[in-house]
Parts: structure tokens; sequence; C-alpha cells
């Protein structure tokens, strides 16, 4: 249950860093795409913990 919050956290997070940052300019990194990835990787680690979890329910 903690990997699927963290990842819903995760994905809320960079979804809303996406969606503001589009005019933000910064000389190291690009917080637009920085947001896209963060929402991409918040995402992944849901889906996978849902996965496992799935997977503990069906052996049992």
């Amino acid at each position: 249950m903690k990997g699927i919050g963290l990842g819903v956290v995760l994905a809320i997070a960079g979804l809303a860093l996406w969606l503001t940052t589009e005019e933000v300019e910064s000389s190291v990194i690009s917080l637009h795409k920085a947001g896209l990835i963060l929402a991409i990787v918040g995402a992944a680690e849901a889906l996978f913990a849902l996965l496992g979890l799935g997977k503990k329910k069906a052996k049992k």
C-alpha cells in the first residue's frame, strides 16, 4: 500500500509541475520536462505496486 500511495503522490506532483511550469526558464534543468518525467515515474510506481499486490493475493 505504501508504494501505491507514493506513486500517486509523485504522479500528482509531477503533473502539477508539468502543467504550471511551461513558461519558466531555468539554466540547469527544464522544470516542464522534469515534471513530465516525475509524473511518468510516479504512475509506473503505482502501477507496479498494484500489480505486485495482485500477485500476492493470487498466490494465497
